[in-house]
C-alpha cells in the first residue's frame, strides 16, 4: 500500500477516536463543567466575547499528533493545530497534556487535570488508547485506494480538534427548516484534519469527522468524510451527482453589510450557521453553492482539511481580498505553511465546489 492511502486511512481512524473523545466528554455533566476553561486574551478570536478552550480540544489535539507520530514517526513535529497543550487544574497546578505510552501513565496524567478523579481519568485514558477499526468509522465506502501516493518528508498538517467549540459546549440545535442547514447546535461541530504539501502549499489529504451527525435513544453517531489529490489523481468520498443548491450561500453572522446586500440583490439566500468545517464540508456537499467570508476571522486549522475535499471535487478554496482584487484562481488560492505566524486567513475566504458558481460570485463581489 502506497504513503498516501496508508496516511488516509490513520487519519480516519484517529478522527473516530477523536470523535469518540469529544461524545464521552460531553456525556458526564460533571465532567463537562469541570473541562471547560476561558481562553487568555491572548488566544482569543476577536468575533467572540468570550471563547473557549476544553480538556477535550487539547486531548484530541495530543492523540491525533500522538497517532499520527505512531505511524509516521517523521510526522509528529509536523502536525499543527489551534490549542497548545498546557492545562491548569482547579488547584493552580499547571499540567503539560501528553499521551503517554501506556494507558496506566495516561490516566495518571489526567488525574492530575481532573483534581484526582479516578473514574474520569480512566475512562478518557481508555479511549485515548482504545484501537479503532477503519469499518469502526462512519463513511459512505471503507474501499479506499489503495494506490494513493505522497511524499512523507514534504507534508505539514494542521488539525482542529473541535472546531465551532461554543455550540459544542452550548449543545442545542437550531435548523433553517427551508434548506435542512443547522443554524447552530452539535451537528456544526467537526474534528477537521487536513495534510498539504509544504512545497506547494496546496491541501493533498482532508478528513472532516463530524461527532454529533445523529442522536438515537441518547447516543451520538457521527459521519465522516475524506478527500484526496496531488499531482493527476483525485477522490472523494463524496459523489458529486447531487445538483449544488444554486441560490444558497453561507456567511458568518457577523459578515459586512454590504456583502450580504451584494447576495441578496442577485436573488442569492443568505444562510448563517456557526462553524467553518460544517460551512465548508456543506458545501461540498452540495447543500449550499458557496461559502463567503470577507473578514479574518478563521484560521488554517479551521480550513485545511475540508480544502482538500472541495479540491478533490474540482472545487477550491480563494483568498477572499486576494481573488476581489485580481480574478485569478491559480494566484488566490489559500496556501498552507507550518509558520504559526501564518495561521490566520487574513484576506476572508471563498469556498466553492462548482466553477459556475465562482463565476457568479465574481460577477456580484467583485
Amino acid at each position: 500500500m502506497k504513503d498516501g492511502s496508508r496516511l488516509l486511512r490513520v487519519l480516519l481512524k484517529v478522527s473516530e477516536k477523536a470523535a469518540n473523545i469529544a461524545r464521552v466528554c460531553r456525556q458526564d455533566k460533571a465532567l463537562f463543567a469541570l473541562l471547560v476553561q476561558e481562553k487568555s486574551a491572548e488566544e482569543k478570536n476577536p468575533r467572540f466575547f468570550q471563547d473557549f478552550k476544553t480538556l477535550a480540544d487539547v486531548l484530541i489535539q495530543e492523540t491525533i499528533r500522538h497517532d499520527i507520530g505512531l505511524e509516521f514517526p517523521e510526522l509528529a513535529g509536523a502536525v499543527k493545530g489551534e490549542e497548545n497543550n498546557v492545562f491548569s487544574n482547579t488547584l493552580g497546578e499547571t499540567i503539560t497534556v501528553e499521551i503517554c505510552s501506556t494507558e496506566k501513565q495516561t490516566s495518571e496524567l489526567l488525574k492530575k487535570v481532573l483534581d484526582d478523579d479516578e473514574t474520569i481519568a480512566d475512562l478518557l485514558a481508555k479511549e485515548v488508547h482504545k484501537d479503532i477499526l477503519l469499518t469502526n468509522v462512519a463513511i459512505s465506502s471503507k474501499n479506499i485506494p489503495t494506490d494513493f501516493e505522497v511524499d512523507i518528508s514534504d507534508l505539514g498538517i494542521w488539525i482542529d480538534p473541535i472546531d465551532s467549540t461554543a455550540d459544542y459546549i452550548s449543545g442545542g440545535e437550531v435548523v433553517d427548516e427551508a434548506t435542512g442547514l443547522h443554524l447552530s447546535g452539535l451537528r456544526c461541530v467537526t474534528v477537521l484534519i487536513g495534510a498539504y504539501s509544504q512545497s506547494s502549499g496546496l491541501p493533498v489529504i482532508g478528513v472532516v469527522n463530524q461527532p454529533f451527525y445523529t442522536e438515537t435513544d441518547s447516543r451520538w453517531k457521527g459521519m465522516c468524510y475524506w478527500g484526496f489529490s496531488n499531482d493527476s489523481v483525485s477522490c472523494c468520498s463524496i459523489r458529486n451527482n447531487e445538483e449544488p443548491t444554486n441560490r444558497i450561500v453561507l456567511t458568518s453572522r457577523f459578515e459586512e453589510p454590504s456583502i450580504k446586500s451584494k447576495l441578496i440583490d442577485a436573488q442569492f439566500r443568505i444562510i448563517e450557521p456557526a462553524g467553518a468545517g460544517y460551512k465548508i464540508i456543506s458545501v461540498a456537499l452540495g447543500q449550499a453553492a458557496a461559502y463567503v467570508l470577507s473578514k479574518s476571522s478563521t484560521y488554517k486549522w479551521d480550513v485545511c482539511g475540508p480544502h482538500a475535499i472541495l479540491r478533490s471535487q474540482g472545487g477550491g478554496l480563494l483568498d477572499f481580498k486576494k481573488y476581489r482584487d485580481n480574478q485569478d484562481c491559480c494566484d488566490s488560492g489559500m496556501k498552507y505553511s507550518n509558520v504559526d505566524s501564518e495561521a490566520a486567513n487574513k484576506g476572508g475566504l471563498i469556498a466553492f465546489r462548482e466553477k459556475e458558481i465562482l463565476d457568479s460570485l465574481t460577477n456580484i463581489l467583485c
